[in-house]
């Protein structure tokens, strides 16, 4: 029995207009060898766009209970799955300003994969169709092939990313336009990335200069709140 999983990608937002409500983005790549040695093959969603548009859905992490938006245009193109996507004035608008925030910059999609083709000696499984459910709007950390998710010792380049990253929640949080929930959302998103950080091993050296990696990261957060 085939099962329903979900792809994960790096690629960012093609093109936005929050105005309308509209966001283009890339929800699949094609070509690329994932985690789990998988690889879509361009033209594996042209049966499930044709048959079954009408029936896929905008989700935000892949709760199937937030229903986000839905789809204006899908194509594939010689990237991947090209989705121009209506995202609807939900909660005050929360998800369009993620998304003009910079808080949403990445996409996912659940599928079942339908023709599949493993390769022994390339040790690659070839996904060549596949039925699309929803493609989902993820936040950072959501995408299981994050590097510092789950690491217990962070490079320099790591907690760079994690700062960049904590600056814009905090610019986002004090404008205080979201609702209630998406605060507390955010907070723990944030809570979590401090809480990686303060918990990291520090490492020995830098590979440019062996100097060693030196963070405070409760002086830095208190910089950030600071108006």
């Amino acid at each position: 029995m085939k099962q329903f999983i979900t792809k994960d990608i790096d690629l960012k937002i093609k093109d936005m207009d929050m105005s309308k409500g509209q966001i283009q983005m890339y929800v699949s790549a094609f070509g690329n060898k994932d985690a789990h040695g998988d690889v879509i093959v361009k033209g594996a969603y042209k049966k499930t766009i044709t048959e079954n548009a009408h029936r896929i859905k905008h989700l935000f992490q892949h709760d199937t209970n937030t229903i986000i938006g839905k789809p204006i245009e899908m194509i594939e193109d010689n990237t991947g799955l090209l989705i121009t996507s209506y995202v609807s004035d939900l909660k005050g608008g929360d998800y369009r300003k993620m998304y003009e925030d910079g808080l949403i910059t990445e996409h996912s999609v659940g599928i079942i994969p339908i023709q599949e083709e493993y390769v022994k000696n390339e040790e690659t499984n070839y996904i060549k169709e596949t039925k699309l459910f929803e493609y989902s709007s993820v936040t950072w950390g959501a995408n299981e092939n994050t590097p510092v998710v789950s690491m217990k010792s962070l490079t320099k380049q790591d907690k760079q990313e994690l700062f960049s990253r904590m600056d814009i929640l905090i610019k986002a949080m004090r404008k205080g336009t979201y609702t209630d929930d998406t605060f507390a959302m955010l907070e723990i998103e944030l809570e979590r990335i401090k809480s990686l950080i303060i918990n990291s091993e520090p490492q020995e050296s830098t590979q440019e200069n062996n100097e060693p990696i030196d963070f405070d990261i409760n002086n830095y957060f208190k910089s950030l709140q600071k108006d």
